[in-house]
């Protein structure tokens, strides 16, 4: 595989990492449930939660066949090994074999996706009507956006304090879409040095299938390449309307594999 494109890709996971750290550190910082932990060791990152609700944040990254050697030692960190998913961007067949030899399974796929400024993407037809999109300055917007997040993704109440924590970072850039001056979907971003993560997004029910994650996803790529930022990345779940959408838009799709361990 070419060396680029593999430094493409660290580059976007380094930059998911970033802002996995940061909500981490948020939900920390409000209290919630658990204990939040993101740390290097041996060229793995591993991001921690200890309380049930939040298991999915559960992760260790950047497995290779040189970093796998310390693994053990990260798993050792977690309160219960099982839970952390084991990711590995590009596992060679001799790493494949050592993780199933080492009591590994696998477990569901992670993709993450990238775009380099300059990228061609279509932006004429996002939807059948016009968006208002705008970015969020003031604490009334901020509570807006929030709102609009929450009743979107419709997540649990835990869940939705992770969500609300994370994105009232002052990191975060949050964009809201309006038609006829009603505010119907949100979206997020976030810079750190090794690219732009997209993420962060939310469309009330009632206005689902009509562009408007289209339109504001097209406007923060607009903005990445207008701030001369060297990718944009963002993470989805394979076989999503997120997961489409970022296709269309000529993201490329890294189907990262996934393991837990089962001993």
């Amino acid at each position: 595989m070419p060396d680029a494109f593999e430094e493409f890709v660290e580059a976007a996971e380094l930059a998911v990492f970033a802002r996995k750290k940061a909500s981490l550190d948020a939900a920390a910082d409000a209290g919630l449930p658990g204990r939040f932990e993101s740390f290097h060791m041996g060229g793995l990152r591993a991001s921690m939660a200890t309380a049930d609700q939040y298991g999915f944040l559960n992760a260790i990254e950047g497995v290779t066949d040189q970093s796998v050697a310390v693994l053990p030692d990260v798993l050792r960190r977690f309160p219960d090994p099982r839970r952390p998913a084991i990711v590995a961007a590009f596992p060679s067949p001799e790493l494949i074999d050592w993780l199933l030899v080492a009591g590994y399974k696998p477990a569901p796929a992670r993709p993450l996706t990238y775009l380099r400024p300059g990228t061609d993407f279509p932006t004429a037809e996002m939807s059948a009507e016009k968006w208002q999109i705008r970015e969020v300055s003031t604490k009334e917007e901020t509570m807006v956006f929030l709102d609009l997040l929450d009743a979107g993704y419709a997540a649990t109440r835990e869940v939705g304090a992770l969500i609300r924590a994370e994105h009232a970072l002052p990191i975060i850039r949050g964009f809201i879409a309006s038609r006829n001056d009603q505010p119907l979907a949100a979206a997020a971003m976030s810079l750190h040095a090794t690219g732009a993560v997209i993420g962060g997004a939310s469309t009330l029910p009632t206005a689902r299938g009509t562009g408007a994650q289209s339109a504001l996803l097209a406007h923060r790529l607009r903005l990445v390449e207008t701030l001369g930022v060297p990718l944009a990345t963002a993470t989805a779940a394979s076989g999503t309307p997120s997961i489409r959408n970022l296709a269309k838009l000529g993201f490329t799709i890294i189907e990262r594999t996934a393991w837990r361990f089962n001993r």
